[in-house]
């Protein structure tokens, strides 16, 4: 039994659910795909392990104390 391209792309368009939800996916990944680039480029994965680091360091520059 062999499926045509064809075939797949009448029963998207055939059933409008599975049309929409085909749309809704393609809508999610790209939007999914442009968020990654936006945090590739603005440096958001530079450096994902330091921030655990920075956690478990007691600097008392860093820590804000507040007096009443």
């Amino acid at each position: 039994m062999n499926i045509t391209a064809q075939e797949v792309i009448h029963d998207l368009i055939a059933r409008p659910g599975l049309g929409m939800f085909a749309w809704l996916c393609f809508i999610f990944f790209i939007v999914a795909f442009a968020i990654f680039i936006w945090a590739l480029k603005s440096g958001q994965m530079t450096d994902v392990e330091q921030a655990k680091f920075d956690m478990l360091e007691d600097n008392p520059k860093k820590e804000i104390h507040n007096n009443g």
